[in-house]
């Protein structure tokens, strides 16, 4: 079984990997763990005291950020004998899933309603 397990910095999220790290899932499932960098424009606190003033180093930041959080979301599931992938996408949160959907079908795809204020994505309860 292929699913992709989409997160963000939120407490439905962590619920989310908790959930799906303490199922039974057929032997041989793939978790892939998907966080999306997000690239709307900074705000100037983001911008001037964290970023120096750079977009370059926000998006950098950002990127890292998201990288921390899949890797985090990667050990639950791991602990649990789960095989895990981590993509990180930057883009839109909606678009971002659908694309990584495109690239590697899953027959799962587990995300918190609401993800980034996107609508589009129905919460898939487990």
């Amino acid at each position: 079984m292929r699913i992709i397990l989409a997160i963000d910095f939120s407490r439905g999220s962590e619920r989310l990997v908790t959930e799906v790290a303490e199922r039974s899932w057929p032997p041989g499932t793939v978790v892939r763990v998907l966080a999306v960098v997000d690239n709307a424009p900074p705000s100037a606190a983001e911008l001037l005291f964290d970023a120096g003033g750079s977009l370059e180093t926000v998006m950098r930041l950002r990127k890292d950020l998201c990288q921390h959080l899949a890797d985090e979301a990667t050990v639950v599931l791991r602990a649990k004998g789960l095989i895990v992938e981590t993509s990180v996408r930057a883009g839109r949160v909606r678009r971002a899933i659908k694309e990584e959907a495109e690239q590697w079908p899953p027959d799962l795809v587990v995300a918190r309603r609401g993800l980034r204020r996107s609508g589009f994505w129905k919460s898939l309860s487990l």
